[in-house]
């Protein structure tokens, strides 16, 4: 189980981040699709196993564990959703396609207890679903529960950049929303390096619980 700690913040929009020295570092362009993908860390005793969650499994969770899976594809990675969807969405298949990711293999599983007790870590896509994860899924995964949007530092109030809007439903061309939702694929690369001890230390939702007592667990 990781430890909640505080840790330094960079918003979405940040810039080329400078890697340590690791077994097989990663870089943006092997995120983006443009090199060949990194394996895990050999030499680790217990791989990290992220878990990305989101409302339908469709979509954003998709994208999430589609890029940490091109990082790691030796490792584990998990998604689900709390009320999943019959299939994944056109959008995010187009999305990943563009980034050189085939997920046409994935089917939209729901979320439950034992897949949350083999993560190492969970990564949300809104605070509302962090909420309902917490209360259907027990309160003791705050400890190892993270905002995808921000996971480094503890929010003071919940703002537009710890809800990871929701391609599935924007009309625009592929073409402008993967420029749109170029982030995920750093964010994604950020997430990775902590994991395996390389990266910021990530901020738990144990940390910030009174936060989420006031969120509506029934909104989106």
């Amino acid at each position: 189980m990781l430890t909640p700690v505080r840790g330094l913040h960079r918003g979405r929009n940040t810039g080329p981040i400078a890697h340590e020295a690791l077994d097989a570092p990663p870089s943006i362009e092997e995120v983006r699709g443009s090199a060949a993908p990194a394996t895990c860390a050999a030499s680790m005793s217990a791989p990290a196993i992220p878990l990305f969650v989101c409302h339908a499994n469709c979509c954003r969770s998709v994208l999430a564990s589609s890029l940490y899976r091109r990082l790691c594809p030796a490792g584990v990675v998990l998604s689900a959703g709390l009320d999943p969807g019959e299939r994944t969405s056109d959008t995010a298949l187009a999305m990943l396609a563009h980034w050189g990711i085939d997920a046409t293999a994935h089917q939209p599983t729901k979320l439950d207890r034992r897949r949350c007790e083999e993560a190492s870590a969970i990564f949300v896509m809104a605070p509302t679903y962090v909420r309902r994860l917490l209360l259907e899924y027990g309160d003791d995964l705050a400890d190892k529960a993270y905002l995808y949007g921000d996971p480094f530092r503890r929010p003071e109030a919940f703002g537009p950049e710890h809800t990871v809007p929701d391609p599935s439903f924007d009309p625009r061309p592929t073409w402008k929303l993967v420029e749109q939702f170029s982030w995920m694929r750093e964010r994604t690369l950020q997430i990775r390096q902590s994991l395996i001890g390389h990266g910021r230390p990530l901020v738990a939702a144990s940390s910030y619980l009174n936060l989420l007592q006031a969120v509506d667990p029934s909104g989106h």
